[in-house]
């Protein structure tokens, strides 16, 4: 152990006193006579020399007392018997050297202690910084545990895509402690070019706000860039300081771009990359590999989310073709139905009145020659009338000509009463017939919906009677079916199979509107539609 100038400076001073308290016994012991001289005070030699831990120092003391003692019995005055003066002299110099040893014992007894001091000091600082490697290594691998808790939970919610997304560059950003996160995503699938998706996480956004410019408008192909790479190798990429990094154009787009280091790592559907999230702090930071090898984990839970926004936009592509599908078969159905209806009125109703006429002139000239026969044309006059009235029914069934014709308001007032005469439920009407003017589509939209409604009504309300609203109010087209029945269940509403209710909301999509249904045990149920007029 080395020896700082002011212990140095402290011995130095000991073994000054010492000599002049070496002198003074000396001295004293030279004016005593032999037989008087006290030499035992030379111990104070070895007593200094304890003061100052030295086991050389206490040695050299008590020799150099020893010498003082022998010295002495020659130089001091003669006095005394020989041989007390010799066990004087032998007695002072055993218990100078007694206590020497003593002294050496002691300076080693606490020569061994301080070295098991300091070497215990050792073993616990030691034992502490292990202890903090392994605290801040527990912190660390809890941090990632934490950060893949929070992922996963975001993962697994119903929120929308671009939230969660936004939540995990958060999340990534403050464990961390990093200001900037960015989310790219492939242009199309299976596509290697990456286009920046407008997602950030941005801790100071007027500070990185020419960053967020210059990246917002940056696409890159594999190879390029921070995302490039990592979407080449399909492995999380590091770059200690971007403004010196060679293969990072957006440092070259601008004077200062406020970011420094970065890294990147993949977002894969099995073997496809469809995204890369990257990462920026202000400041240069070496490349942490345990970070990189939690984040490429990351990527694949992340990988997850983006396979859920596909299949749910593959899902609502598919609902939006089938509803298309569905709208068109409509259309179709509903021109058939009026070329059905035109085809009959036109042309089975004329050649039904024109048989109705000639077989009139029939039994007239029957009457007056046979008859006998004319009861025959009676019986064909009765039977072109039931199909007259059979093909009027038709007609009307098919596609109203009120409808076409007069209006939606009408023709709803037409049904319901008709409705009324076959079931003998009440039906009471509101309508809003003050200058009501609705396409065509929307119109027959509305009727068939009414008319749908009107057929659960009689098969499964239970009801006797019916209220019938018809209204606009700020652009809103409103039907609303009330009857006083059982009331339909919230069982039975959401019930996939009831293919009425089904399309009757399929209907009212079809033009972006809206279907509610509520039902009240005993008192009934509602069936209100909202529809927006064609925007003009």
């Amino acid at each position: 152990m080395a020896i700082s100038s002011r212990e140095k400076s402290t011995d130095l001073r000991i073994i000054f006193v010492g000599i002049l308290i070496a002198a003074a016994i000396f001295y004293l012991d030279l004016l005593l006579p032999l037989g008087v001289a006290e030499s035992t005070l030379y111990v104070a030699l070895v007593l200094i020399g304890l003061r100052t831990r030295s086991k050389n120092f206490v040695l050299w003391s008590a020799i150099f007392g020893t010498a003082l003692i022998l010295i002495g019995f020659y130089l001091s005055p003669e006095g005394g018997v020989l041989w007390k003066v010799l066990a004087n002299r032998a007695l002072s110099t055993f218990i100078l050297w007694l206590t020497a040893i003593l002294c050496l014992w002691q300076i080693q007894a606490e020569t061994k202690l301080q070295e098991a001091s300091e070497k215990l000091e050792k073993r616990v600082e030691d034992r502490t910084r292990k202890l903090d490697e392994a605290n801040e290594l527990l912190r660390r691998e809890s941090g990632f545990v934490e950060l893949h808790k929070d992922i996963a939970v975001a993962s697994n919610e119903t929120q929308a895509i671009e939230n969660t997304l936004e939540y995990c560059l958060k999340c990534i950003c403050a464990h961390m402690g990093w200001p900037v996160g960015h989310l790219y995503l492939t242009s199309e699938r299976y596509s290697l070019q990456l286009v920046p998706a407008g997602i950030w996480h941005l801790e100071d956004p007027a500070r990185f706000e020419t960053f967020r410019k210059i990246t917002d408008v940056t696409p890159f192909n594999a190879g390029e860039g921070l995302p490039g790479r990592v979407i080449e190798s399909g492995k999380p990429a590091w770059i200690i300081d971007v403004t010196k990094d060679s293969n990072f154009p957006r440092a070259n787009l601008a004077k200062n771009i406020g970011v420094k280091a970065g890294f990147a790592f993949p977002i894969p559907i099995g073997d496809e990359i469809v995204g890369v999230m990257e990462f920026f702090s202000s400041e240069a930071v070496e490349p942490d590999g345990k970070l990189l090898e939690i984040m490429a984990q990351v990527g694949i839970q992340l990988g997850r989310v983006l396979e859920r926004k596909r299949a749910e936009e593959e899902i609502k592509r598919s609902q939006n073709q089938l509803r298309n599908l569905y709208h068109r078969l409509e259309l179709v159905r509903e021109e058939e139905r009026t070329r059905m209806s035109r085809e009959i009125h036109d042309e089975l109703a004329q050649a039904l009145t024109t048989l109705k006429l000639e077989i009139s002139l029939l039994d007239k000239k029957l009457k007056k020659n046979d008859s006998t026969l004319s009861s025959y044309t009676q019986m064909m006059l009765k039977v072109i009338d039931t199909t007259i009235q059979a093909g009027k029914k038709l007609v009307m069934d098919l596609r109203p000509p009120l409808l076409d014709d007069l209006g939606l308001p009408e023709a709803i007032e037409w049904q319901a009463q008709e409705y009324e005469k076959r079931t003998g439920i009440k039906c009471d009407i509101d309508l809003d017939n003050n200058n009501f003017v609705l396409d065509k589509d929307r119109s027959t939209t509305l009727f068939r919906i009414f008319q749908e409604t009107l057929t659960n009504v009689t098969r499964h309300a239970k009801a006797d009677k019916i209220n019938i609203s018809l209204t606009e109010s700020n652009g809103d087209v409103t039907l609303q079916i009330r009857d006083n029945g059982i009331g339909i269940s919230k069982k039975q509403i959401s019930n996939l199979r009831s293919l009425g209710l089904l399309g009757i909301r399929e209907r009212a999509l079809v033009w972006g509107g809206k279907v509610d249904i509520i039902g009240v045990p005993d008192q009934g149920t509602t069936v209100t539609i909202k529809l927006k007029r064609e925007t003009q």
